[in-house]
């Protein structure tokens, strides 16, 4: 049996999936730090391996005799996280202060307003290794790359907001049993509140009359918990397709065989309509952050470095990529691109929810923005206080990839500023993929060989918070070096006590060119 500090590793660990997650947008850019610079633009900038994944057709763009033949790098990353639901103060507190005070009542209360109907998001990318050779001019060029990608995607209805930071004390329930063994009338059942005291003493939450009791459709309406974590092994080729004195049309594709590592996709639309949740993880054991009453004998239990390097994945798939650039009097680009087009098939340990009616809820709620220091009295959506009763679901699940549509143009002027439009527009709601068309203006400005800014702004995708990006490119003097850094939002540094945040930062150290 696992100890008490285990378990509860495990239920912080998927807790923080569930509580502040998300696809921070879904990332549009993948571990591409230079994309994340100009705010997301990248369908026509991007070659060589960072093309996997963006647009492939710019593998076999090659502009000059200078042009590297050979491209690779290793752990290039991309982390992102914010909320529209506290600020950037209250996020870096949540993420580094272990030492912060518990929430009194009112802070509870407030803690409520601030995630009703707001979304939170977590996004990580990780190249493991990339690899890209540009092939004489008529063969184009192959890229390969090995990625991991973590993408979490939270808003939560008021109902969802109060149970979270209420928990058994939620206003749903008629009534409640304390800690000395007493029933009492839950004051805020009526209208009324509880004092610090008595919230401390709250043990469980429910209904005398199982008549009252509501299904889940009906209370979490709007709720969306949506997280993946997937490793990709990828490969790309992209070539010329035509060649004019005024125009030149290079087209590529992308296939990629996916690990299913994790999925949780718990959604209820605004019409109450549950949307069959499912759980699946290679790493997380459904025993330790589902339920207590499941039992699961054959979970690998070997250590999580041994799992990390060689998984035996809970799901596989493969997805498809195909792009296509237009090159006009060598300044202008036109592309468009398709990306993720597949499916998973999670095969491994599948776990779903019936929609069935929440009758009672044990624990007192979260506490304090920052998750890692809630005890077991904590409610949880999964856990030994979960509300939800997950069970082990026959068969296997296909799941739809995040698909999207990139389409974008730019211009380059005298190879000192080249500035360009993206849209992203995401094809399903499948679990990682971005909620609403991404619009983004940016570009690259190179005042020394050596040396090259990013900026730009964008708006949509997961959150509606307008955001300036920059970045910061280091090449050596004959390119076979190149080191670089860039955040998603450059503002919410200097505006700590506002409504929303984002902290981000993406980055890459070794990447080489020859």
């Amino acid at each position: 049996m696992k100890s008490y500090k285990e378990n509860i590793y495990f239920s912080l660990t998927f807790s923080l999936l569930l509580l502040f997650s998300n696809q921070i947008y879904a990332q549009s850019e993948g571990s591409v730090y230079s994309v994340t610079g100009r705010g997301g633009v990248g369908t026509t900038f991007v070659t060589d391996y960072q093309a996997i994944g963006i647009n492939p057709a710019n593998i076999g763009i090659k502009k000059n005799y200078r042009d590297p033949k050979f491209t690779f790098g290793l752990l290039e990353g991309n982390v992102a996280f914010s909320s529209e639901a506290i600020n950037t103060n209250e996020l870096l507190g949540a993420m580094t202060n272990f030492r912060t005070d518990r929430f009194d009542y009112a802070k509870r209360e407030e803690a409520i307003n601030k995630f009703s109907n707001n979304s939170t998001n977590v996004d990580a990318n990780v190249m493991l290794f990339g690899f890209s050779w540009r092939m004489p001019k008529k063969y184009g060029g192959i890229a390969f790359s090995v990625r991991d990608r973590v993408s979490t995607y939270t808003v939560t209805n008021p109902f969802t907001a109060e149970l979270m930071f209420m928990g058994a004390a939620s206003s749903y329930f008629p009534k409640l049993k304390m800690a000395n063994g007493d029933i009492i009338d839950n004051p805020r059942h009526t209208g009324g509140t509880l004092t610090d005291d008595q919230l401390d003493q709250v043990q469980a939450g429910f209904f005398e009359n199982p008549d009252d009791e509501q299904s889940f459709s009906s209370v979490l309406d709007g709720t969306k918990m949506k997280s993946t974590w997937i490793r990709e092994f990828n490969f790309s080729y992209g070539g010329q397709l035509l060649e004019t004195y005024d125009l030149s049309i290079y087209g590529g594709f992308g296939i990629r065989y996916l690990q299913g590592l994790l999925i949780m996709d718990f959604d209820v639309n605004q019409n109450g309509e549950f949307q069959s949740p499912v759980f699946s993880s290679s790493f997380v054991n459904p025993v330790d952050v589902l339920t207590n009453g499941l039992v699961e004998d054959d979970f690998d239990s070997r250590p999580l470095s041994e799992k990390l390097v060689n998984p035996k994945p809970a799901g596989e798939g493969f997805g498809l990529d195909f792009g296509l650039t237009f090159v006009i009097k060598r300044n202008l680009k036109i592309g468009v691109a398709l990306n993720n087009y597949g499916e998973m098939n999670w095969t491994g340990q599948i776990y779903s929810v019936g929609d069935l009616t929440l009758g009672r809820v044990n624990g007192q709620g979260v506490d304090n923005y920052n998750i890692f220091i809630q005890n077991e009295g904590t409610f949880q959506l999964a856990g030994s206080n979960s509300a939800v009763e997950w069970e082990k679901k026959e068969g296997n699940q296909r799941v739809d990839l995040p698909t999207t549509i990139r389409v974008g143009a730019s211009y380059e002027f005298f190879r000192l500023v080249h500035v360009g439009v993206d849209v992203i527009i995401p094809q399903n709601d499948a679990p990682g993929n971005l909620q609403k068309p991404l619009y983004a203006i940016g570009g690259d400005f190179k005042p020394f060989k050596t040396l090259s800014f990013s900026t730009g702004f964008n708006i949509g995708g997961n959150n509606d918070t307008f955001k300036l990006p920059i970045g910061v490119t280091y090449s050596a003097r004959k390119g076979f070096y190149e080191v670089g850094i860039s955040t998603h939002d450059i503002l919410s540094y200097f505006s700590l006590s506002g409504n929303s945040s984002t902290i981000s930062i993406a980055a890459a150290a070794l990447r080489f060119k020859l």
